[in-house]
């Protein structure tokens, strides 16, 4: 991973290293958010109101990275190329260009709410391994500093002779560290961390996550290519660190919940990393 600048808005180091900058933010917004459970349609009417809520944060001085999820574009593209043993070209070309096709849907509207916010697909600037994405950040901290919101998304790259997936959560760790976020935001459909006897946890830290008391909550309806939790908690402990303090976990479905975690307001669940 490329390292930190050392200085301007990126200037994240303290005495005890670690990252302080309160005014940047990472977040992941959910496919099931984003899209409806129809292929390759979006979700207007929630991402109008996700992309005005984070219009209205950057207004009120944040800064913010982010990173989207395949939704029914991505994991529909990428699970019918599997099932139909597509070859890798095939592969490749259909999922990057779904892909690109939500991200530039998301961009549009988010430009219409006054955000500036440039694509920049993992493929081009990317090199992961396992579930490290390995990318170069260096552009996208340049670009920030003019005013840009960088969109970036789960994506699929070439591996040896075969094609692989580096998801958004794995994207949205490392853009985190490299960019002097404290905490990822997830925007899902659910309203944090579910306890088994069916509550919200306000707080967890992430190793109860896989030893605690906590419910499994992932939609049978849904199409994950990307391991589903599992993965999710190996690429935040293989992806983290020492600057990204905390995961919040919150419905954007829920008008305001967006806004609220952007600011720094308690809203869903915290995860302590």
């Amino acid at each position: 991973m490329d390292t930190i600048a050392s200085e301007g808005i990126w200037d994240m180091q303290t005495r005890d290293g670690v990252g302080r900058h309160t005014r940047v933010r990472v977040i992941k917004i959910g496919g099931s958010v984003l899209t409806d459970k129809k292929t390759f349609k979006l979700n207007y009417h929630v991402a109008e109101r996700v992309a005005g809520e984070i219009a209205a944060a950057i207004e009120k001085g944040i800064k913010v990275g982010i990173v989207l999820g395949g939704g029914s574009y991505g994991h529909v593209a990428a699970s019918n190329a599997r099932s139909l043993e597509a070859p890798p070209a095939d592969a490749l070309s259909l999922v990057t260009m779904y892909m690109l096709e939500l991200a530039l849907a998301v961009a549009d509207i988010l430009a219409s709410k006054g955000v500036k916010p440039v694509i920049y697909p993992p493929h081009s600037f990317c090199n992961p391994e396992g579930l490290m994405p390995r990318c170069n950040w260096s552009y996208i901290r340049r670009d920030m500093e003019l005013g840009i919101t960088p969109v970036v998304y789960g994506d699929v790259y070439a591996c040896g002779k075969d094609w692989c997936i580096v998801s958004g959560d794995e994207l949205a760790i490392e853009m985190a560290c490299s960019i002097g976020s404290s905490s990822v935001i997830y925007i899902t459909d659910v309203d944090g961390v579910i306890a088994a006897d069916g509550k919200i946890i306000d707080e967890i830290h992430v190793d109860e996550l896989e030893h605690g008391n906590v419910a499994n909550r992932e939609a049978s309806d849904k199409v994950d290519v990307t391991g589903g939790i599992r993965r999710k908690l190996d690429a935040i402990k293989l992806n983290k660190c020492p600057a990204v303090r905390e995961i919040i976990v919150t419905n954007g479905l829920r008008e305001g919940n967006t806004y609220a975690a952007l600011m720094g307001y308690g809203c869903g669940t915290r995860i302590i990393l």
